[in-house]
C-alpha cells in the first residue's frame, strides 16, 4: 500500500505493550481493531486547540512516522476537507473557510533533547481505508534503544472532528 503522496505505507510486525495513560487507552504493537498493528504509540485524542504528549517510547529503527487516525462517521467529502486530505476528487477550494480543521505542529524529544519538528504538511499526505482516513503529520530519524516522546500541538480547533475517534499513530517506517 502506498501514501497518496507517493510514500509506502509500512507492514505489519509482533508485539504488545498495552497500558493505560490518563484514562486513555494507550497501545503499543497489536491491537485488535487497527489495521496496522504494528505501531509503536496508538493514542486516543482530542483534536481540541493544545498539546498532546505520547509516553516515553524506544525505538528499534531509523526511521518513524507520524499520523493522525480517525474513522469515517461524517460524510466522506467533509471528512476530507476536514481532514485536509483532498486530492483529485475534491479540489481544497470547494471546502469551507475554516478548513482544513486538522492544524498542526509536532516536535520529537529524547529527554530535553530536541530531536526535530516539523508542521502538518498542506498537500494530501493521506492514506484512505473502508473505516479510517490517515493524514500524515512527519517522520522522524529515531537512534535504536533511545526513548522518545512525540508533541503534537493542534493549532486550530478540531474538536468537529472528535466524533471520528481520533487517534495519533506512531509507526516504523517501512520502505518495502
Amino acid at each position: 500500500m502506498r501514501w497518496m503522496s507517493g510514500r509506502k505505507w509500512p507492514r505489519a510486525m509482533g508485539g504488545t505493550i498495552c497500558v493505560i495513560f490518563l484514562m486513555a487507552g494507550y497501545c503499543a504493537g497489536r491491537h485488535k481493531e487497527h489495521p496496522y498493528r504494528h505501531s509503536d504509540v496508538d493514542l486516543p485524542i482530542s483534536l481540541a486547540l493544545g498539546s498532546v504528549r505520547t509516553p516515553e517510547f524506544s525505538v528499534i529503527s531509523q526511521w518513524y512516522d507520524i499520523m493522525v487516525q480517525v474513522e469515517k462517521p461524517l460524510p466522506f467529502l467533509k471528512m476530507q476537507c476536514m481532514m485536509g486530505v483532498t486530492s483529485g476528487l475534491r479540489d481544497p477550494k470547494d471546502c469551507g473557510g475554516n478548513d482544513p480543521l486538522l492544524r498542526a505542529d509536532w516536535t520529537v524529544w529524547d529527554g530535553e533533547h530536541l530531536v526535530d519538528k516539523g508542521s502538518i504538511p498542506n498537500r494530501c499526505a493521506c492514506k484512505f481505508e473502508n473505516k479510517h482516513i490517515y493524514k500524515f503529520l512527519g517522520s522522524f530519524a529515531g537512534e535504536a534503544g533511545k526513548k522518545y516522546v512525540v508533541e503534537v500541538k493542534f493549532t486550530n480547533d478540531g474538536t468537529p472532528l472528535n466524533v471520528a475517534n481520533p487517534h495519533l499513530i506512531i509507526i516504523q517506517h517501512r520502505n518495502n
